[in-house]
């Protein structure tokens, strides 16, 4: 006995902002943060817990919260690097080359932390690494 192949046709062409622009959920708000260009924050996370967060505008998305973000302020904390440096004759003093490289500023030191931050105008944050995001007024 033959079966006859399903055909299945296509109407009309839906993406994901195509569907985001009825959604009510997470991803509506998203979109419509992304429509308004209203700025979030974007908590990330690391893998003993919180990381930092970005303030950005929203310039685009993906269901896996994906996320490509405009004009972004970046703060993150870290273990301090107790490395010694070399001090004497011998010793090398790198210097940066390149000035398009955003510029890290440390803002404090609590014992064996340091919190940074930095501008930098765009950036691409895997949706792996999204904690929370939230609307800022």
């Amino acid at each position: 006995m033959r079966f006859k192949p399903v055909v299945r046709r296509r109407h009309g062409r839906k993406n994901v902002l195509s569907k985001m622009q009825k959604t009510l959920g997470p991803l509506g708000m998203l979109h419509g943060c992304m429509e308004e260009k209203i700025r979030v924050r974007v908590y990330t996370r690391n893998a003993h817990g919180i990381r930092g967060h970005v303030e950005a505008y929203v310039a685009a998305f993906d269901k896996y919260w994906n996320l490509a973000l405009e004009d972004c302020f970046e703060v993150w904390s870290r273990k301090v690097k107790r490395k010694a440096p070399a001090l004497g004759a011998d010793a090398v003093k790198v210097e940066p080359t390149e000035n398009d490289v955003p510029r890290t500023v440390v803002k404090k030191i609590e014992g064996r932390t340091e919190t940074l931050e930095r501008h930098v105008p765009q950036m691409l944050l895997r949706g792996e690494q999204v904690a929370i995001i939230v609307k800022i007024n």
